[in-house]
């Protein structure tokens, strides 16, 4: 059983373990805490269900040697009582035999014969005493029949000179088998003249001693022979039935000791210890079998009680190890939970929330290493933010990714040039506070419109911006991108055109140049400034495509390269064919007049 018990706590652990190592309740809101408490509380009763067993085990174990000790010293008791038994009565029957033997002849046999008859009467063990002459023949009897010696064997022995001792039948009218004993009667010179035999009754004083070998309201001993007979028993009625078919009968006549639990002949499950016993006999001397049994139910009960008292402790240590899982899950769940909270509010962009970390502890050190990711994420949107002021916020957020690479790659781009008329002219007019103060108002609205969709502020230069799209990331439809935010910079310039006509100032106006080409996009400058720009003759095309509105006398114009990407969204009007200034090849140029109607906005 306690192997048994052994075995399902080390699978219940091993299963614990593989729980907790296959996070397999990380799947649950509170998983984590449920997996320590899991292991605390399951760590706990399972130690504390083993433990009890097996010092209940150890208890009846315990037990159980106890009544196997109590067992040998009662075997021990029966062996020493039998051999002192004897040895005093074959001192008195020697005895006896000197007084027979200094009155033989001269004695009437008459007269032995009452001696013998008045000693049996005082000692109750003597059942029958004869002498007997060295023929065979009975010369004094007791009392009972003269006709043959009590043991023909005995009486060989004895006119050897030897005491002798052996287990005979039983007598009559009773289940008790007794014992012949026979020492013999010197002669003048030394020769036995004739033996003194007796029929002894030895298991007389066994039935008074078992009587008084009890234990426990319901444990008693019995003495059983050989072939499986019940020799002495605390109930005389008892005495001669069949107990061969007992299991631990058969298991000392083998020579075993041990216990073992059986039902008895009535049907009631005993606890028997057995051990074989001396049998005093000098021949044929067969052991007997002593059995202490008791039953199971009286004999474990005391280790049924402390059975009890190891559940009582394991419940009180499952419970107790509850109460503390329960406490370490709270202890541990009010900072993860703070934890949680931090981390949400930063992810939510709250880069103002702070951790408290309490102690030294790995909590209080993932808090602080927690507070530095912050201030490095504040940091982080700071430098973003001031790259975003010289550059777009595009090409800022792939610059502190890393994912822009040092030099330059070919791609396929859509460029717009937008440059503002006569500005030169104008701003002769105008102070240098002012020509700043106009140029950031009316760059900040243009700028919007392009990072409204997706382009990539390239630089200002003076007046002008050139901005491109598809740089950065896979862009398929720039060149659509690119017409729109044209379209947008159009409506930007009535409304500020609105703006300065209220206040009383001369409207302004603009050049659009959309061209899509091959050119090589990356980082160009020196090992001490890099600029991440476009450089390619597409560059070039661009600005003087925006250059040639004023010739033609319209606001947004694009090539032949960009129109054939976006003549189905847009109405466009061809322009004569004219040349571009620096450029030996004439292109084809359209003006770009609104979205078409079935085009999507």
């Amino acid at each position: 059983m306690l192997l048994i018990l052994i075995a399902f706590v080390g699978v219940a652990l091993l299963a614990l373990l593989v729980v907790v190592r296959r996070r397999s309740l990380s799947g649950l809101e509170n998983g984590f805490l449920l997996t320590l408490a899991l292991t605390l509380a399951g760590t706990g009763s399972l130690s504390a269900v083993l433990v009890g067993f097996w010092t209940a085990d150890n208890a009846e174990q315990a037990l159980l040697r106890g009544s196997m000790d109590d067992l040998d010293a009662d075997a021990r008791l029966v062996e020493a009582s039998a051999k002192r038994d004897i040895a005093i009565t074959m001192n008195q029957m020697s005895r006896i035999a000197q007084g027979i033997a200094s009155h033989l002849p001269p004695r009437e046999f008459k007269e032995i014969g009452r001696d013998l008859a008045t000693l049996q009467r005082v000692d109750r063990t003597f059942l029958d005493l004869q002498v007997v002459d060295p023929q065979g023949t009975v010369l004094v009897s007791s009392g009972q029949s003269a006709d043959a010696p009590l043991s023909r064997i005995a009486v060989a022995f004895a006119l050897e000179g030897e005491q002798f001792v052996s287990e005979g039948v039983m007598r009559e009218g009773s289940s008790q088998p007794t014992f012949f004993l026979a020492v013999p009667i010197q002669g003048g010179q030394g020769k036995p003249i004739a033996v003194l035999i007796a029929r002894f009754d030895l298991l007389y004083w066994y039935q008074d001693l078992l009587k008084t070998l009890t234990f426990g309201e319901t444990g008693y001993a019995v003495l059983i022979d050989h072939d499986g007979r019940v020799l002495a028993h605390p109930d005389a009625k008892v005495t001669g039935t069949d107990l061969s078919s007992s299991t631990a009968f058969r298991q000392a006549r083998n020579g075993r000791t041990g216990w073992i639990a059986e039902a008895d002949q009535a049907g009631v499950r005993k606890l028997m210890a057995y051990r074989p016993v001396k049998n005093p006999a000098t021949v044929n001397a067969k052991p007997w079998i002593a059995i202490a049994q008791m039953d199971e139910q009286e004999a474990l009960a005391p280790a049924r009680a402390f059975r009890y008292q190891a559940i009582a402790i394991a419940v009180v240590v499952v419970l107790v190890s509850l109460a503390v899982a329960y406490q370490v899950s709270l202890y541990l769940k009010r900072p993860l939970n703070g934890l949680l909270d931090f981390v949400q509010r930063v992810r939510g962009g709250d880069l103002t929330a702070r951790a408290q970390p309490q102690g030294r502890d790995e909590i209080a050190r993932l808090e602080g290493a927690l507070n530095d990711m912050v201030l490095g994420l504040q940091e982080r949107d700071r430098v973003k933010e001031i790259f975003g002021r010289y550059m777009t916020t595009k090409v800022s957020e792939e610059v502190l990714k890393g994912a822009i690479k040092l030099g330059g790659e070919q791609r396929r781009v859509t460029m717009l040039f937008c440059d503002i008329r006569n500005f030169t002219t104008m701003s002769e007019s105008m102070s240098p506070a002012q020509v700043v103060d106009f140029l950031n108002g009316y760059f900040s609205d243009m700028v919007d419109a392009v990072f409204e969709h997706g382009g990539v502020l390239d630089k200002f230069m003076g007046d002008a911006l050139l901005c491109v799209f598809g740089s950065i990331e896979e862009m398929p439809d720039h060149p659509r991108r690119a017409v729109m935010v044209g379209l947008r910079m159009k409506a930007l310039l009535a409304k500020i055109n609105g703006e300065r006509n209220m206040a009383g100032k001369t409207p302004i106006d603009i050049g659009i140049g959309i061209h899509t080409d091959d050119v090589i996009v990356g980082n160009i400058g020196s090992r001490r400034r890099l600029e991440y720009t476009v450089i390619g003759d597409g560059v070039n095309t661009c600005q003087r495509v925006e250059n040639a509105n004023k010739d033609f006398g319209t606001t947004l114009l694009i090539t032949e390269t960009t129109y054939e990407a976006v003549q189905s969204e847009f109405e466009c009007r061809p322009m004569q064919e004219a040349p571009l200034k620096g450029k030996t090849k004439i292109p084809r140029l359209w003006e770009v007049v609104s979205f078409r109607a079935t085009s999507a906005t």
